[in-house]
């Protein structure tokens, strides 16, 4: 077994010196971040401050937009997880107005027609998925979105729509759904005639059944109607229509409500969008999904979307699209698919004449077949393709599909007007209605496509917004002119001023949801992560760019819902990917070549492998052409994906009812290998389990079995072997997916034979990940569904850290092995880092105790390159980090202002600068930002920054040349030094060219 390379030694913090004079007479320029530095934080974590990476090339998911009633040019755009951003230009800059209440997942937006400053939020994404975090209820604002009130119904987690009455600002409607994980009773529609101060349930249904779509007659604001919605989600099941599904109607201010039903179906009904005609409120519109099932002689059916993202087809045969191909992913045992012996893993070519290249091909191809139809279905083959004759049964058995109602006469009656299937697939993400202020023709649903209707709701065409990112969510029409449209989808905020013919996408909203991230050993480094239905992404840290990292800094490396991505560490120019339920690829990026490397399906038993929606992914640290990857066993690849063994059973519960549920479940989540053997794995699944082998995946041990109070069979999220004792472990678990939001977090020291919960004082806050800091072992950091927590004594005490960064998901952490930046993935506001976490590394890092001054990392004198085009403000750009050096130190006690001094000197001995120094006690990191003294007029400055020819002439703020510079804290009549190495940018050889 390989044992890693010993750590080089850390220098420690200094012990006090005797004090000298300081030389030199020249009043050293003072760091730029003094001011701000000299005021003590809150914490001491708050020493230590996030900065935002973005991306914003591909934005993130909106699930509402709202504009101002009186100004246009102010408007609201609500991301899913991800705050409420406001908008005083028509979106050429965004501001986040929502960022640090109770959580920062959003469900609806509305502002008072009667008085723009009144905003309410409803809390709690209402889409549904997986990744559809809950919400603590109602806020309210009287000023724009400056302040916010919160306003109750906490236990509802998830709101779809809020209502306010056109004359009443006090007077609004909530549409509660619920839990999405289990029932509750805090759900169905609340009223509310104070303004939010109380609230009155005013229709439930049962508690399963939540509200999602309310209406208000603008003429008569007594007349609301509400559609509910029956659905629960399991890890692994999701049931997504049922009898609780209906559409209601009060005429008393919402008191008492009325079911409709003239004309409407019952029974199995999905998630239902309504919308009213501005021009006579009685003209009303329904998207109704209809999961009841036909006997069909004459239409096999649109393809269904499935849970697991494949496409399931009549013949029994699904398939899954991962960048313009098409996989067979599963064959139904007794379906016409099986009997014509049509393999699994291949890539579908074309069905009949029709080439299947996306989801729009693939509804052609069925559009042409029939019941009882025979034709060619072809696949590729090593050497070339094959075809396989199906043959259709005479009578297809379907879901309905979705259909569109229209009512004339104020939801007394309704008549079915579609001829063909309307709605979103899977109807319980979409849902949303919207007609044309000024022509109740037009109309359009919202969905994969947006669906638009010029003959009222009669027929549909696929293409009101085909130039953008598919997904729908969020759509505004302009009241003055329904010419301009603003739309929202899980790929950001788009404008159209032609009725959706054109559009503009605004790259300037820094909403990406991250999974997973991971980091190469570039300079600057880069990093990488999947996100939410926008694919895999790199970019660089940092850039040369004074004006920041810009949207066209970032590289996409995979589509499809983006999750693990490894790097080797090596080459940065080759990346493993994946998207949704095991689609690995592996991906050389200069060139763009991309090749699927999912292992085949395993010969271990009758069952297909299983994959989680984000199945883990490892790069050995030991040889990077060495990979694991998670379904529900462990697979091994030595050649970097062509080839895999399976090294281990089926490791999850193998609970039969939960296998067959509709989600795959019973998956790997989480794989650690051990920095001091290869042979050495731990790995934890979704219901539960721990497994630990010392011999490569010979022999398996359940460890999860031995923890001191089991968490119930909740989803193991991550797991890590100790790199700094072998026989030390953690493990973490989330109990979001049950509605259980206590923090699991174990460790153990003794190879898994115990456990000890270290979650201590952590609040309330699922638990994603851990990571453990290279240099101290005490020091550990937890990424939480609200942002990111540390303890610097093992556990016993946990505490937020950072400051800036707003309460975000954050799903994913690394610290880099290089630099020792904390990069956190957030599924809300892509990535964030904290800079130099080298501090924390020193043996004796407390934050109390006697004074000392922590050593400096070396840093490099960055090159700038302007890429400054003058090309107007609606670019975003993340900010650089400070290009200089960061020195901690800690006081013992706070000191006078006269007793504290903190300064740079060359190897002179010669004072280059002064900073400003916090004096309370506690810690402290200051900035020095590489800038020198200043010299006297004319003399300019020399190359150790103490004048003499070779600077400009009197600069104020030309920085230092590279070189080996001190750092000193005199503190009363003791004194501290550290080394400060400033490096030079290994671009400017290029720059300078060759030695003459």
């Amino acid at each position: 077994p390989q044992e890693p390379q010993p750590q080089e030694p850390q220098p420690q913090p200094q012990e006090p010196q005797p004090q000298e004079p300081a030389e030199g007479s020249d009043e050293p320029a003072t760091d730029e971040a003094g001011d701000a530095a000299a005021e003590a934080p809150r914490s001491w974590t708050e020493a230590f401050r996030w900065r935002p990476l973005g991306p914003t090339a591909f934005g993130g998911r909106i699930v509402d937009i709202e504009v101002d009633p009186v100004d246009s040019t102010i408007v609201y755009a609500a991301a899913g997880s991800g705050g409420l951003w406001r908008s005083a230009n028509r979106g050429t800059t965004w501001e986040c107005v929502f960022r640090n209440e109770g959580t920062v997942s959003i469900g609806d937006v509305a502002i008072a027609p009667s008085n723009g400053n009144v905003i309410y939020v409803g809390t709690g994404e209402a889409n549904n998925q997986r990744s559809s975090y809950w919400g603590d209820g109602v806020y309210r604002s009287d000023d724009a979105g400056k302040t916010w009130k919160h306003l109750g119904l906490v236990d509802s987690h998830h709101i779809a729509r809020i209502v306010v009455s056109p004359t009443d600002e006090n007077r609004l409607y909530v549409a509660a759904m619920g839990h999405l994980y289990t029932e509750n009773e805090e759900r169905g529609v609340y009223r509310s005639l104070d303004g939010g101060a109380t609230w009155e349930r005013t229709l439930y249904v049962g508690p399963s059944v939540g509200a999602t779509d309310l209406l208000i007659d603008p003429r008569d604001p007594n007349v609301v109607y509400a559609a509910t919605y029956e659905r629960i989600r399991r890890p692994w099941n999701f049931d997504g229509a049922g009898p609780g599904s209906g559409i209601w109607k009060s005429t008393d201010a919402g008191a008492t409500w009325t079911r409709l039903a003239g004309g409407l179906p019952g029974g199995e009904i999905g998630r239902i969008g309504l919308a009213m005609f501005a021009g006579d409120p009685n003209f009303l519109y329904a998207a109704v999904p209809n999961a009841n099932l036909i006997t069909d002689r004459a239409s096999v059916g649109p393809p269904k979307k499935n849970e697991d993202g494949t496409w399931s087809l009549p013949f029994g045969l699904s398939v899954r699209f991962a960048d313009g191909v098409a996989t067979i992913a599963a064959i139904e045992r007794n379906g016409a698919a099986a009997r014509a012996e049509v393999p699994r893993d291949r890539k579908l070519i074309a069905i009949g004449e029709t080439a299947i290249v996306d989801e729009t091909s693939l509804a052609e191809a069925l559009g042409r077949l029939r019941p009882g139809d025979r034709f060619r279905l072809r696949v590729a083959r090593d050497d070339g393709e094959r075809g396989f004759d199906i043959a259709l049964p005479p009578v297809v058995t379907r879901e309905t599909g979705g259909e569109f109602y229209r009512s004339n006469d104020g939801g007394s009656t309704w008549s079915k007007v579609n001829t063909q299937p309307v709605g979103g697939d899977p109807d319980y993400y979409y849902g949303q209605v919207r007609v044309d202020p000024k022509d109740p023709e037009r109309i359009y649903v919202l969905s994969v496509p947006v669906m638009v209707s010029s003959d009222g709701g009669k027929t549909w065409s696929n293409d009101g917004a085909p130039s953008v990112h598919v997904d729908h969510h969020a759509l505004w029409i302009d009241p003055a002119d329904p010419r301009h449209l603003l739309l929202g989808n899980d790929g950001g905020y788009h404008e159209s001023w032609d009725r959706g013919a054109t559009w503009t996408h605004f790259d300037n909203l820094p909403i990406a949801q991250f999974y997973a991230i991971a980091v190469d050993m570039q300079v600057p480094y880069h990093v990488y992560g999947g996100t939410q239905d926008n694919g895999s992404w790199g970019g660089p840290s940092r850039s040369r760019n004074p004006g920041g990292i810009v949207p066209t800094d970032w590289y996409r490396i995979g589509g499809g819902d983006g999750f693990y991505v490894q790097v080797d560490p090596r080459n940065a120019d080759l990346v493993i990917g994946e998207s949704q339920f095991g689609a690995l690829y592996r991906r050389h990026k200069p060139t763009g070549e991309s090749r699927g490397i999912r292992p085949p399906q395993s010969d271990a038993d009758a069952l297909p492998d299983r994959y989680n929606w984000n199945s883990p992914l490892v790069m050995s640290r030991h040889d990077n052409r060495t990979l694991y990857y998670g379904g529900n066993r462990l697979f091994r690849s030595r050649n970097l994906g062509d080839d895999w063994e399976a090294i281990s059973p089926d490791l999850s519960s193998r609970d039969l009812v939960r296998i067959s549920g509709n989600v795959p479940h019973g998956t790997l989540t989480t794989i650690a290998e051990s920095p001091f053997d290869r042979d050495e794995l731990l790995v934890g699944t979704d219901d539960g389990r721990l497994h630990w082998t010392r011999d490569g995946g010979a022999t398996w041990t359940d460890v999860g079995a031995k923890l001191p109070f089991a968490p119930q069979g909740w989803w193991a999220s991550r797991v890590v072997l100790s790199q700094h004792d072998r026989r030390t472990a953690y493990a973490t678990f989330t109990g979001y997916r049950e509605d259980d939001f206590r923090p699991f977090v174990f460790r153990t020291k003794d190879g898994g034979e115990t456990w000890e919960s270290i979650a201590s004082d952590l609040p309330q806050e699922p638990i994603n990940v851990i990571v453990e800091h290279p240099r101290n072992a005490a020091v550990l950091l937890v990424g939480t569904e609200f942002g990111v927590q540390v303890t610097t004594d093992g556990g016993a005490h946990w505490t937020r850290f950072g400051a800036g960064m707003p309460r975000l998901a954050v799903h994913d952490l690394v610290i880099h092995p290089r630099e020792l930046d904390l990069v956190a993935g957030t599924h809300a506001q892509g990535f964030w880092i904290v800079d130099d976490l080298g501090s924390l590394g020193a043996a004796n890092f407390a934050t109390e105790g006697a004074t000392a001054l922590f050593p400096v990392r070396d840093e490099i004198l960055w090159q700038p390159v302007s890429q400054d085009e003058r090309s107007g403000n609606r670019g975003w750009s993340a900010p650089n980090p400070m290009t200089g050096a960061r020195i901690a130190y800690r006081l013992e006690s706070e000191v006078g202002a006269r007793d504290i001094s903190l300064e740079v000197v060359n190897d002179k001995g010669e004072t280059v600068a002064r900073l400003e120094a916090p004096r309370q006690a506690g810690f402290h990191r200051v900035d020095w930002n590489f800038r020198g003294q200043r010299g006297p007029g004319g003399r300019g400055r020399g190359r150790r920054g103490a004048g003499g020819p070779g600077a400009a002439s009197g600069s104020p703020t030309a920085p230092v040349v590279p070189g080996v510079y001190e750092v000193i804290l005199k503190v009363g009549d003791q004194e501290y030094r550290t080394r400060a190495e400033v490096l030079e940018d290994p671009i400017r050889a290029t720059l300078q060219g060759p030695a003459r």
